[in-house]
């Protein structure tokens, strides 16, 4: 007679504990399930684990696209995590100027940023790049390639400009090149710097924005 009570008892409080386990964790189990839940961790990291995920996979894909060093997952989760902490930083998301003919080519890049909270705007002339400076100047960075079919130094050509009409935004070289030299070149030129992997584009665009808001 106890075993049937005991029984008894166990079909009927299971489902109520069930019961109040959803009333009391609707919120955090929708968001769960929906996969916007938001990962927070030290120095202030706050990014939705479905995000987070997906940057980090635009992130080695775009390193495998450019033919650069193996990146794993881990290193990549590494790179977005610490543009989670930077954005939250500086007070949330940025806005970057991508000037580049061939847009394509950075399918992968684009979308990690955008992943991370980081808005990117495409732009694929000189002349293009600069109409949209003048019309909305709220840009955090810039990033162009070098080479294009108007000029074969058309990142320093664009730079140039953009300095000549007094505008001082970040800029950042991104092109593969193997060759270290090319950084110092760049900064000579007034550019932050050049960019010749996917998680050195990341790392400087986050330090520029870093610098300028900070």
């Amino acid at each position: 007679m106890l075993a049937d009570v005991t029984r008894l008892i166990g079909v009927l409080v299971w489902p109520a504990l069930v019961v109040l386990v959803v009333v009391l964790f609707r919120k955090p189990l929708n968001r769960l399930l929906s996969g916007s839940l938001t990962v927070k961790g030290p120095g202030g990291l706050e990014i939705s684990a479905t995000s987070r995920q997906q940057a980090a996979t635009a992130l080695t894909q775009a390193t495998a696209a450019k033919g650069a060093p193996p990146m794993d997952q881990q290193a990549a989760l590494d790179h977005v995590d610490s543009a989670a902490r930077t954005l939250r930083a500086v007070g949330g998301r940025a806005r970057v100027l991508w000037v580049d003919d061939h847009p394509s080519t950075n399918r992968h890049e684009v979308a990690a940023m955008e992943a991370v909270g980081i808005d990117v705007e495409l732009s694929p002339s000189t002349e293009d790049a600069l109409e949209r400076v003048q019309r909305n100047p709220a840009y955090d960075v810039i990033v162009s390639d070098m080479e294009r079919l108007e000029h074969p130094q058309a990142g320093y050509d664009l730079l140039q400009k953009l300095r000549a009409a007094g505008v001082h935004t970040p800029f950042v070289v991104y092109a593969r090149s193997g060759r270290p030299e090319h950084f110092d070149e760049a900064v000579r030129h007034g550019a932050e710097g050049w960019a010749d992997t996917p998680g050195e584009l990341m790392q400087m665009v986050l330090a520029a924005v870093r610098r300028v808001r900070g």
